[in-house]
C-alpha cells in the first residue's frame, strides 16, 4: 500500500493567505518531498513559479503536476529533496494611487512659456512575466507586504511618468489648456508606454492608467492667457493697419472702415489711432495741437487740457501697471513691460 500521494498546495503558505485574496501578489510554500509520487497543485486563479531542489525553476499554469516529471528525476531523488512554490495571481485587485511629488517643467507650444505641471491618478496591475516578477519583487522575501510594494513600485512609475507624459503631449501637439480635456486619452497612451516598459523590467503590466488631475498653477495660467491676449491684439492691429494702408487713397472707404471698427471693437480702434493719429487731424501718429487722444472716447485732446472737450471726462496721461509699476500710455490695454492687463 502506497497511501495517498503527497500534494503541495497553496493553502500551506505560512501567511495564511486566502486563494481569493488578489491583493496578495505572491505566497511562498516550502516543502520536503516525502515520496516519488509527490504532486504540486496550482489553483485556477494562480500561476506557480516552482524551484526544485534549490536549482531547477519552472512556471506552471493551473492544474496538478508531478514533482518528478521524468524517470531520471525519480531515480536521482533523495530524502530531503526540497520544493519551493511561489504562487502568483493571474488577476489582481491591487490599485495604486500616484502623484508627482514635485511639479515638472513644460514649455507651452503656443506661448513658448515654461510652466510647472503637476499630475495625479491611479492604475491597476497584473503579472505578465512570473520569472521577472520573481527576480524583481519576490526575491528572498518570505511574505508579501502590499504597502511596501505600492510605495516602491508607485515611485518607479512616477519617475518614468514625466518623460512619457511630455512625449505624448508633444506627439499630440497639445497646449497646456488642452491637458484637462485630453487627460483620458493622454492617460491611455502613457499607460501603454509604461506597461510595456515595466513588463520588461518588473514583469508587471499596468491596467487602466488614469490621470485624475493634470494642470499648472493659476498664476502661470493667467500669465499665459495674458500673453495670448496680447499676441492676438497685436495680430488684429496688424490686420487693421494693413487694411487701412490698402485704403490709403480712398478717404471715404477709409473713414467708413474706421467708423465700423470703432463700433465693433473700441479698444482695437484706439490702438489703431495711436499709430495713425485721429482722422480729424488729417495727419498720422499724433493728436491735434501737440496733444493726445482721450482714453475714453478716442477724440483728440489739446496738450494742456485737463478734461476732454468731446466727452468731458478727465484726461488720463498714463497708466501705471499694478504688477510691475511700469508707466504706460493712457490708451494702453496691457503693460509694455510685463504684459499685465491694465485697468
Amino acid at each position: 500500500m502506497f497511501g495517498k500521494p503527497q500534494i503541495i498546495k497553496f493553502e500551506q503558505n505560512l501567511c495564511k493567505a486566502s486563494v481569493n485574496d488578489n491583493s496578495i501578489l505572491f505566497v511562498r510554500v516550502n516543502d520536503i518531498v516525502t515520496n516519488k509520487n509527490a504532486m504540486i497543485e496550482v489553483p485556477l486563479t494562480h500561476r506557480a513559479y516552482v524551484i526544485k531542489g534549490g536549482g531547477d525553476a519552472r512556471i506552471y499554469d493551473s492544474g496538478h503536476y508531478d514533482v518528478f516529471d521524468g524517470k531520471k528525476e525519480i531515480k536521482d531523488w533523495k530524502k530531503g529533496f526540497s520544493v519551493e512554490v511561489v504562487y502568483m495571481p493571474k488577476d489582481t485587485d491591487v490599485v495604486i494611487l500616484w502623484g508627482t511629488p514635485q511639479r515638472f517643467k513644460y514649455r507651452d507650444e503656443a506661448s513658448s512659456e515654461v510652466v510647472n505641471v503637476g499630475a495625479r491618478g491611479q492604475f491597476g496591475i497584473h503579472i505578465v512575466n512570473c520569472e521577472q516578477f520573481f527576480r524583481k519583487v519576490v526575491g528572498a522575501r518570505s511574505e508579501f507586504d502590499l504597502e511596501d510594494f505600492k510605495k516602491r513600485f508607485g515611485a518607479e512609475v512616477v519617475n518614468e511618468f514625466t518623460d512619457c507624459f511630455l512625449r505624448v503631449v508633444r506627439e499630440r501637439k497639445l497646449t497646456y489648456d488642452q491637458f484637462a480635456a485630453e487627460k483620458k486619452e493622454i492617460g491611455e497612451r502613457v499607460g501603454e508606454i509604461l506597461s510595456e516598459s515595466f513588463a520588461k523590467s518588473w514583469g508587471i503590466g499596468l491596467d487602466h492608467f488614469i490621470i485624475e488631475y493634470v494642470g499648472i498653477t493659476d498664476e502661470e495660467g493667467k500669465s499665459i492667457d495674458d500673453f495670448a491676449k496680447e499676441a492676438q491684439r497685436q495680430r488684429k492691429l496688424k490686420e487693421y493697419l494693413a487694411e487701412l494702408e490698402r485704403l490709403d487713397d480712398k478717404k471715404f472707404e477709409r473713414d467708413v472702415y474706421l467708423r465700423k471698427l470703432e463700433l465693433e471693437d473700441k479698444k482695437a480702434y484706439y490702438d489703431v489711432l495711436k499709430v495713425i493719429g485721429h482722422p480729424s487731424t488729417g495727419g498720422s501718429g499724433g493728436a491735434a495741437a501737440g496733444g493726445q487722444f482721450c482714453a475714453h472716447c478716442g477724440k483728440p485732446v489739446p496738450g494742456a487740457a485737463a478734461f476732454c472737450p468731446n466727452c468731458g471726462k478727465p484726461v488720463v496721461t498714463e497708466k501705471v501697471c499694478e504688477k510691475c509699476g511700469n508707466k504706460n500710455d493712457a490708451g494702453a490695454k496691457f503693460c509694455s513691460s510685463c504684459g499685465n492687463e491694465l485697468k
